[in-house]
C-alpha cells in the first residue's frame, strides 16, 4: 500500500477534472425562458419542468435587456437578446459562479404592439426558466435616466478633444 502526501496526491485528481472540463465544453450559463401572449404583462420564475412554459402563444423577436446589480454605479448591461419563433430565449451571463451564485437582476421584456414587461430579481438557478406573460396594447414603460457617470462623460466629449 502507498500513502502519498503532498502536491502529487492531488495533482492527478486535478488534471482529470481540467481535462474533463474541456471536453465537456464548459459553456458559460444562459438564462433561459419564453415569451408568451397573456392577461398582463409579467415575469415569473418557475421550475424548468413547469407545463406553463409550452403554453400559449409563443413572441417572436421580443427583445430581452438584463442588467446585473441595477442599482448601483457599477452595474453591468449584458447584451439584447431576441426571442425565437416559438417564443424561446437564451441571454447569456458571463459571469463568474452564474447559475450557482446569486446576482441582482433587472429585466425588460419589450415588443412592438405590448406592454412592457419588467422585474428585479435574482439571477435563475439551472433548474429554473422566466416566464413572461406580455399583454398587447400601448407600451407605456419609461426608461431609467441615464447613468450619472456616463452622461457627464457624454457631456465633456466635445472639451477633451
Amino acid at each position: 500500500m502507498t500513502i502519498t502526501d503532498g502536491p502529487k496526491g492531488w495533482a492527478g485528481p486535478l488534471l482529470g477534472a481540467v481535462i474533463l472540463c474541456g471536453l465537456a465544453g464548459c459553456n458559460p450559463y444562459s438564462m433561459r425562458g419564453v415569451v408568451v401572449e397573456g392577461a398582463a404583462s409579467a415575469i415569473r420564475v418557475v421550475d424548468k419542468d413547469d407545463p406553463r412554459l409550452g403554453e400559449g402563444y409563443g413572441l417572436p423577436m421580443a427583445t430581452i435587456d438584463v442588467a446585473i446589480d441595477p442599482d448601483r454605479l457599477s452595474r453591468k448591461q449584458l447584451p439584447p437578446a431576441l426571442s425565437e419563433v416559438d417564443g424561446t430565449f437564451a441571454v447569456p451571463v458571463d459571469e463568474p459562479g452564474a447559475g450557482y451564485l446569486e446576482y441582482d437582476l433587472r429585466v425588460v421584456v419589450r415588443r412592438e404592439g405590448y406592454n412592457t414587461a419588467t422585474r428585479d430579481l435574482r439571477l435563475p438557478g439551472p433548474g429554473q426558466r422566466l416566464l413572461v406573460t406580455m399583454v398587447s396594447g400601448e407600451d407605456t414603460y419609461q426608461p431609467e435616466p441615464p447613468d450619472l457617470k456616463d452622461e457627464t462623460l457624454k457631456m465633456g466629449e466635445p472639451y477633451i478633444k
